[in-house]
């Protein structure tokens, strides 16, 4: 095991290199051999994966257990609070330029000291350490390096012991003092998250060299859009060692457009600014709205000694924000091409807890899901990391928006002027770095600041006059360093100083701007309170859940699999977690005694409160125009609110989300009401015309009262109501354990269009049954790539909450399914990878009461 971690770190690295190599083809020299650095530990050097934290470079040589396993968070607590050394020795002929040669680390976490022969080595603000992992820090080479053996230290001291100091300059205290050293907040502990504060080179370290020029800051802005042009500015700084002239040549999709013959270039920084026109230009859609058309924009600029080039990948398209007032409150509304779009996705937390564990192939999967789930937004939460380049790119492929908050959340933050110019040279780092991309929807300040401040009591630990420092503190952070930051790098972009705008306690939570709606969990409130409590853009909400057996298998040995266990409370970061389940189980299910009938259920229950939310949203719109729910992913294995768990799993919720996603749904009122409004809601770009049918039916397919509604029409973009259905008299709403509405939409070609099958009841008052099904599997394409499995699954009568588990990683085309009487569902798995052994698998379906 030991020496496959040691063989998959190396081809990461290569991975990564090879993908910094192609996105700055302005490097003229070599990158330095990222394999010769080490760590120190007890006297002894080891070999170091950079880019890495000191956590995993222990675990890969064995000098630590698996954090994530059982309770080993508990026994590694030690690391937070050592100082590490790394160095990387080094002769000097692998820099051709010392003129212009510099080492750049694009990600330092913790407070890390640097020394190159003994002596401190000096960055651009002319300081020997760096303390805000979210910069990239360039370090200029001396002149005088040796021949051989040079030999760089970086060294990390304690993050609490930089803390401590810091904290002693303000005259109060802060709510969370991890906001005075920048690292990842998530890291010094969440509710879904371990604590485990570590320290690393935790991005590409590259040392980039030059002679002559070079070509920095590739930029391009839309100018003018239409159908017939569009009209761009693209516009690059050239560092010159001397005045000079050059040529430049502008290209699009590799094709020249553009030459500019004999331009003058002056020593130091130059800008250089041109127009240049699209014909008949194809724009950039969301998922969902439109095809994903992306250009290749290139300058390359040449003398007679040398030339160079930059590029970047663009999308043409136009995004803004609707906030104006009207009869409610204020509208919070993105606007895409000149439509409206309602936006369906979720938010984001970083993939893995050590960001450097991650690999391309997983980003991919994970945004594939969110695609897939007909997604169109991500929300990049502020407490956690600034995403790689290549999640980025996967966004601009996939069509998946991306609302992006800065790297502040839940915390009060100091305002003296060294820490506000530190903050604006992240911001800046970070919105030159990302603006390019057109799945940039929106810039966001922070993360529940105003709602903590408005509302979590942190101002009555202060005077007056405390008060007045830190509120004007945090007004001249996110409303005018940050805002301004996104106004001059990224003008086109919509930025908004926090989010939410009002919190949960608040009317103006439902009538004006974003909204995070924690009532649901935080409040204990009944899943009914989202038809109340629904506001003009849901930001945040959600429900726990715990990860599938399969899973909780991989992070816990056989004697601690039950709820109680150390290692399970261990993976159960919420203070009443498994509480509010419980209570939701009891309301609508019942609460299982053993643990994996008890994650199973869980699943079914976040599934339903969770789904409802998403019906009720869409069905609210135009008043609410968007719905991201907490959260899509994991960054270990743990119970939390995520829709797929850290080993890439689909749980329930990410199946009813691509189900209540859809681009057409069928959307009911509350439950248990003898009279029943249906709704259909159309995001699609085109009216549909149809009928409505509406059937009762009991558990074993038989009809016993039915309605159909033809000349129906789905307007575009909207909800609208078709019907109030109305229960026979003489039915009963509590004799309906055994029966079930099923509604479905047809087209006029009588293709089914949405289906919604309702229940009067919750699910822990319905007679279902979990035996009873029947099942086929079949295996094509064999031992090839596109190998899939596909089950065939039936049953006489209905079966809710059908689930298929397999012994291998992969993707359903569906699952946790409701099966109807008589009907057949194929369901198609794809493994991650080809299966070397026999496929076993087991079906389960909920009982009640079982």
């Amino acid at each position: 095991m030991k020496k496959f971690h040691y063989i998959s770190m190396i081809l990461i690295l290569a991975l990564c290199f090879t993908s910094c190599q192609k996105k700055r083809p302005n490097l003229d020299g070599r990158v330095l051999v990222i394999n010769n650095w080490e760590f120190e530990y007890n006297g002894q050097w080891y070999p170091a994966f950079v880019p890495s934290y000191i956590h995993t470079d222990l675990q890969f040589n064995g000098l630590i257990p698996d954090p994530f396993f059982g309770t080993n968070e508990d026994s590694v607590q030690w690391v937070s609070d050592s100082i590490w050394t790394y160095r990387l020795v080094f002769d000097a002929n692998l820099i051709d330029s010392l003129q212009h040669a510099e080492l750049v680390f694009t990600g330092v976490t913790g407070y890390a000291e640097f020394y190159l022969n003994d002596k401190p080595l000096l960055n651009q603000e002319g300081h020997n350490y760096t303390d805000n992992s979210f910069r990239t820090w360039r370090f200029p080479i001396p002149l005088n390096l040796k021949e051989k053996d040079n030999t760089l230290i970086v060294k990390f001291i304690p993050a609490q012991k930089i803390i401590d100091q810091r904290k002693k300059s303000l005259p109060y205290t802060l709510p969370d003092e991890r906001v005075f050293l920048r690292t990842p907040p998530y890291q010094g502990g969440w509710d879904w998250g371990p604590k485990l504060v570590s320290c690393g080179l935790s991005r590409i370290v590259y040392l980039e060299q030059w002679k002559d020029f070079i070509i920095q800051d590739l930029n391009v802005r839309q100018n003018n859009l239409s159908e017939e042009e569009a009209h761009i500015l693209v516009s690059f700084d050239l560092q010159c060692e001397k005045d000079s002239k050059v040529d430049i040549k502008y290209y699009v999709d590799d094709h020249p457009v553009k030459v500019v013959k004999g331009a003058t270039i002056s020593k130091g920084d130059d800008n250089f600014t041109t127009g240049l026109t699209i014909k008949n230009p194809k724009l950039w859609y969301p998922n969902g709205m439109g095809e994903q058309n992306l250009y290749n924009i290139k300058v390359e600029v040449s003398n007679s000694r040398n030339s160079k080039e930059e590029e970047c990948r663009i999308g043409l398209r136009t995004i803004e924000l609707c906030t104006e007032k009207d009869s409610t409150g204020s509208a919070f509304k993105f606007i895409v091409n000149g439509k409206p779009l309602f936006i369906k996705g979720a938010n984001w937390i970083p993939a893995d807890f050590f960001p450097t564990n991650i690999k391309t192939e997983q980003y991919k999967n994970l945004l594939q899901s969110c695609k897939d789930a007909n997604m169109n937004m991500i929300r990049i939460w502020g407490g956690g990391i600034y995403e790689r380049q290549d999640f980025y790119d996967y966004c601009d492929e996939m069509g998946i928006l991306v609302w992006q908050d800065f790297m502040y959340a839940c915390a009060l933050y100091p305002g003296d002027s060294a820490w506000m110019y530190d903050a604006e040279m992240e911001s800046i780092d970070v919105v030159k770095s990302l603006r390019n991309h057109p799945c940039i929807a929106i810039w966001c300040g922070n993360n529940e600041v105003k709602n903590g401040w408005d509302d979590w009591g942190w101002k009555d630990n202060y005077t007056e006059e405390q008060q007045t420092e830190i509120h004007n503190n945090l007004l001249h952070l996110f409303d005018t360093v940050l805002r301004q930051t996104v106004k001059y790098y990224d003008p086109d972009c919509p930025y908004i100083s926090t989010s939410p705008l009002w919190g949960w306690g608040h009317p103006e939570c439902c009538t004006e701007g974003d909204s995070h709606y924690w009532g649901v969990w935080w409040g204990e409130l009944p899943f009914e309170m989202w038809e109340e409590k629904t506001g003009r853009f849901m930001a945040e909400y959600g429900f726990q859940s715990y990860p599938n057996w399969q899973s909780i298998q991989n992070f816990s040995s056989a004697n601690e699999q039950v709820l109680t266990s150390a290692t399970m409370q261990n993976h159960q970061k919420h203070a009443r977690g498994v509480q509010i389940i419980s209570k939701a189980m009891e309301q609508y299910f019942y609460v299982p005694k053993d643990l994996k009938t008890y994650s199973y259920v869980s699943q079914l229950v976040q599934a339903y409160g969770t789904g409802w939310a998403l019906e009720v949203h869409r069905r609210k719109q135009p008043h609410c125009m968007g719905t991201l729910f907490w959260q899509l992913n994991d960054c270990w294995p743990v119970a939390s609110w995520s829709s797929i768990d850290y080993y890439g799993n689909w749980k329930a919720l990410q199946y009813e989300a691509q189900r209540q996603y859809a681009p057409v749904i069928l959307t009911t009122a509350p439950r248990q009401k003898k009279e029943l409004p249906i709704y259909a809601v159309n995001d699609s770009l085109q009216d549909i015309k149809g009928h409505l049918s509406i059937k009762l039916c009991n558990f074993s397919g038989e009809v016993v009262a039915s309605e159909d509604i033809d000349g129906l029409t789905l307007p575009a973009q909207s909800s609208s109501l078709l019907t109030n259905y109305r229960l026979p008299s003489l039915f009963k709403i509590k004799q309906l354990s055994s029966h079930y509405l099923l509604i479905r939409f047809y087209n006029n070609d009588n293709q089914t269009i949405a289906e919604n099958i309702y229940y009067y009841l919750y699910p822990k008052e319905m007679k279902f049954t979990s035996t009873g099904i029947k099942s086929t599997v079949k295996r094509i394409n064999t031992g090839t790539k596109d190998e899939q499995f596909v089950f065939t699954l039936s049953a006489n009568e209905l079966k809710y909450g059908v689930e298929i588990s397999v012994n291998a990683v992969g993707r359903f085309s569906d699952n946790f399914v409701t099966l109807l009487p008589g009907e057949t569902k194929e369901i198609v798995f794809i493994p991650n990878k080809r299966m070397k052994t026999q496929l076993l698998y087991s079906i389960n379906a909920y009982e009640t009461g079982k």
